[in-house]
């Protein structure tokens, strides 16, 4: 038995591994508890999405600091903040 598929797709080979991400990151999310809006997946969206009242960021360096800070805030480290304080806290 066979099973042939003819899918023609211009961009689907650049877009497997943003869905792939997405989907990991989703199930991650579940795991986590965290529900609703993820609005720390907002990179890999061209329309993010935010709570009512919030501003969407379209800032890409500012939704990957997001990004990066979500998954280091799961794993119980430091977040990335980028202001230089931690220079000035040690004297």
């Amino acid at each position: 038995m066979q099973i042939k598929v003819n899918f023609l797709c211009r961009d689907s080979i650049l877009a497997a591994p943003l869905a792939l991400d997405l989907v990991l990151f989703s199930d991650l999310a579940q795991r986590a508890g965290l529900g609703g809006i993820q609005e720390w997946l907002s990179f890999y969206y061209k329309s993010p999405q935010v709570a009512p009242g919030l501003y969407p960021e379209h800032d890409l360096f500012i939704q990957l600091t997001k990004l990066k800070n979500t998954l280091r805030w799961m794993m119980g480290e430091d977040q990335i903040t980028h202001l230089g304080r931690e220079y000035y806290d040690e004297q």
